[in-house]
């Protein structure tokens, strides 16, 4: 088998799901498999090494691995270990790299998932070619990278680009992190959650109030869409209200890094068509000098959803040789 072709693993670890796949020295992607996330560190470690492992064992008749790369959402520092972990159960402080490498027998690299949606994006998605860049993923919070010279830039201790976290509003609501008016608090979907009950405490949104149970508590951010999607116009000014807070955050980040395209990711991004117009148009109403700079694209991401896997693969691929 000393013929085989060079290749790399990427695993994304979700929340409640886990993605791995396999890419060639060209980044072509030739195999992937998605498994249910398990909980804590010692189980994630255990998972990420038997997925490796059948990604190995699949591919080893034709590809010799020289890596793996791994995706999480948190914060990850340059030494491979998961810092702070929002959505997996007992995993701050996770030395990844450190408990995997033992486990698999070949380098692994480790990154925030944004970080690795940013190069799944510049290498097939909507980024090819940009070389100054902002990503934003909105989910249930606010993920972020940043693209300088054609490369994401991940600072002195790896952990650059959350903007999630920056305050937008420092007599707002008390955030998950400890802080309070984290932008965060608004422009994700938690926040377009808590825009819409605001709404509904003033006297708002009756008739979608009138389609859960009679009060603002359960009101959850795809109830704004649906609404809004069916004509209410309630719901549409706090859709255009939850538009406004994501520009303010876009606004503030294209004022420190001057980006030429920003990328907007996460599940939010499935209504693009209702709030990316609102978007783009508020962006221009509260960035700096506007009328005086090159206009910044705003584009929602295309990679898909394997495009955290692949990023982390590509981070394998860099970091061991098998991309130039």
């Amino acid at each position: 088998m000393s013929n085989r072709e060079p290749s790399v693993i990427g695993i994304d670890v979700g929340g409640t799901k886990t993605l791995g796949l396999v890419i060639d020295a060209a980044g072509n992607v030739l195999l992937q498999e998605k498994w249910p996330t398990r909980q804590g560190a010692a189980a994630v470690t255990e998972m990420l090494a038997e997925l490796a492992q059948e990604l190995r064992s699949r591919i080893a008749t034709t590809h010799k691995v020289r890596g793996l790369g791994v995706g999480l959402a948190g914060l990850v520092d340059s030494m491979g270990r998961l810092r702070r972990a929002p959505n997996l159960v007992d995993a701050d402080e996770f030395a990844v790299r450190d408990l995997l490498e033992p486990r698999v027998g070949m380098p692994v690299l480790v990154d925030n998932d944004a970080n690795c949606a940013a190069r799944a994006e510049l290498h097939a998605g909507v980024a090819v070619g940009v070389r100054h860049g902002v990503l934003i993923t909105l989910g249930t919070g606010i993920g972020g990278a940043l693209i300088v010279d054609g490369a994401v830039v991940r600072g002195a201790a790896g952990m650059a680009g959350e903007p999630g976290h920056m305050l937008v509003d420092p007599a707002g609501p008390k955030c998950v992190c400890g802080l309070s008016g984290c932008w965060e608090r608004y422009a994700s979907g938690a926040g377009l959650a808590y825009l819409g009950r605001r709404a509904a405490d003033r006297g708002d949104l009756a008739s979608l109030v009138g389609t859960v149970d009679g009060t603002p508590e359960p009101i959850r951010g795809e109830h704004i869409t649906r609404a809004a999607r069916l004509g209410d116009p309630e719901a549409s000014a706090v859709l255009d209200e939850f538009a406004w807070w994501v520009s303010v955050g876009l606004a503030n980040c294209a004022a420190m890094s001057d980006p030429e395209m920003i990328i907007l990711g996460g599940g939010l991004v499935r209504d693009w068509d209702l709030f990316g117009p609102r978007v783009r148009r508020h962006l221009n109403e509260v960035l700096v000098a506007a009328e005086h700079r090159p206009e910044i694209r705003v584009e929602p991401a295309a990679a898909g959803e394997a495009a955290g896997a692949l990023g982390a693969a590509l981070l394998a691929a860099d970091e061991t040789g098998l991309r130039p």
